[in-house]
């Protein structure tokens, strides 16, 4: 017989009792009546009998109420699962279930079904604790009691408590900021007293990063390295683009956050040179951290001030001439910056202030204005210092065709002109031609070192070169010829 089927028939049994003794005491009643009016003699052993039925009926109603005691249904998420006498049974079991499983996992747990009693009253109800206690046993859900950590609205993973989690952020922050957080941060700071103070200034996550309170399964709970490891290395995450009119690898990388270097390690077959085809797939998977750690810090350094230079027009220096007046000195300033880095990657850099150590020194150069003609004058000048060791006409059976000054030194434009040839010239060796512009061309030939370029234009008695002995030579001498519409002459004629 069920329990429910045993209390209703001890509820009919206890209601008939009642029922009888209430019956019993109206007849009693009635015929006390009757026997008083017509038979007064026996009304004394009437009473009497009457009082002993009261007294019956009473002592029946006083059992029926000194019986009925409170039991406590037990409904577990909605279902009733038991009766028990007393919550307190329910209660006691589960702080020692609890606490026999902190013992085994060391971990902070709690009963994740919710449990709630219904309170009834009636004659010997019955209860039964030890059933209750095992089917709420049977299907107890024990949870862990964790911390949830979410980043931007997405559950990351469980950690055992606030701590583990809090020592997990610090230290992903630690890694990117070198500054210490916590209990760590005071036994760096009593051990580096001496060290310069470190530049950062704040560090944060870019995300929205919340740690929130939870009951999950033990098995979802991770170790605090195994949380870092996922923080900072992040997780694959397969996708694909469909290549649209106008991509480009470089517009695709940036949509999706990665590089042009990740795209091509991700699709073998594409290089830089690869021309996208519409409809095409491409691989854009790449780990990314899950979160951003962002440090500002306050630099200072050193850094040079480039000097100005100043440059002034000299219409006594030939055009296309310079000459330094002054040489230029670097200076030093001493410059603050606020820079923001994203996982160790400056993005930003701001300056704060500036001290200036050392003002630069302007370079200050002449810039030659004086126009020089290109046309001769048809007078000439000497072309260099010394004596003439072989003069113009006939020699060793052939015509030397100029005159040959013996001796070192510098080499001059014997008339204004333009460098017609610079460069080396057979027997000449290095040898220079100027075409002065009036039919005279002159040539100065077996030069150590040349000073003009074809094209300049060179005013006369203005260096054009060094003598020497290049080609065939057998001294150090200046060969030098002048040519007249065509035709070699003398240059004798016209030297001055």
């Amino acid at each position: 017989m069920q329990w429910s089927e045993w209390k209703a028939k001890l509820q009919e049994r206890s209601e008939r009792i009642v029922r009888d003794c209430s019956d019993l005491a109206k007849r009693a009643m009635k015929r006390t009546s009757s026997y008083i009016q017509g038979h007064k003699k026996q009304t004394i052993s009437i009473a009497a009998g009457l009082l002993v039925t009261i007294a019956a009926g009473a002592s029946a109603q006083y059992y029926y109420t000194s019986n009925v005691i409170s039991v406590y249904h037990v409904i577990v998420n909605g279902q009733e699962i038991g009766v028990v006498n007393d919550p307190k049974v329910i209660h006691d079991w589960t702080a020692a279930k609890l606490e026999e499983e902190k013992a085994k996992k060391g971990l902070n747990l709690t009963l994740a079904d919710y449990i709630t009693f219904k309170e009834e009253r009636q004659f010997k109800a019955p209860f039964d604790n030890e059933a209750a206690v095992k089917a709420l046993s049977s299907m107890a859900d024990i949870k862990v009691q964790a911390v949830k950590l979410v980043i931007d609205g997405k559950v990351v993973g469980y950690l055992p408590d606030q701590q583990s989690a809090e020592e997990v952020l610090a230290d992903v922050k630690q890694k990117y900021s070198g500054v210490p957080a916590g209990k760590k941060a005071a036994v760096a700071a009593a051990s580096m007293a001496d060290v310069k103070a470190n530049p950062v200034k704040e560090v944060t996550f870019k995300e929205k990063v919340e740690l929130q309170t939870d009951s999950v399964a033990a098995a979802q709970i991770l170790p605090a390295e195994k949380v870092e490891e996922l923080l900072i290395k992040g997780t694959f995450k397969e996708l694909k683009h469909t290549v649209v009119e106008g991509d480009c690898i470089g517009c695709i990388a940036k949509k999706y956050g990665i590089t042009s270097k990740d795209i091509y390690a991700n699709n073998p077959g594409i290089t830089e040179n690869t021309l996208l085809q519409l409809g095409q797939e491409i691989n854009v998977t790449a780990i990314r951290p899950l979160v951003t750690v962002r440090v500002k810090e306050d630099v200072s350094q050193q850094e040079v001030i480039a000097f100005p230079t100043q440059i002034n027009n000299n219409d006594k220096l030939p055009k296309g001439e310079t000459k330094v007046i002054q040489e230029g000195k670097n200076g030093t300033k001493l410059v603050h910056y606020e820079v923001v880095k994203e996982n160790g990657q400056v993005v930003e850099r701001k300056v704060i202030k500036q001290d200036v150590i050392t003002q630069p020194v302007a370079k200050i150069m002449e810039r030659g204005t004086k126009v020089i003609p290109s046309r001769g004058t048809g007078r000439l000048s000497w072309p260099a210092s010394g004596y003439i060791s072989s003069g113009f006409g006939s020699r060793w059976g052939r015509l030397h065709k100029g005159i040959d000054i013996a001796g070192t030194g510098s080499v001059m434009a014997a008339d204004n002109g333009r460098v017609k040839f610079a460069g080396w010239d057979g027997d000449y060796g290095k040898a220079i031609i100027i075409d002065h512009g009036n039919g005279m061309e002159t040539l100065y030939g077996h030069l150590s070192v040349i000073n003009v370029k074809v094209g300049d234009v060179v005013e006369q008695g203005k260096k054009i070169g060094v003598k020497g002995s290049t080609g065939d030579s057998t001294g150090i001498h200046l060969h030098f010829e002048v040519h007249q519409n065509g035709r070699v002459q003398n240059p004798m004629r016209f030297l001055k």
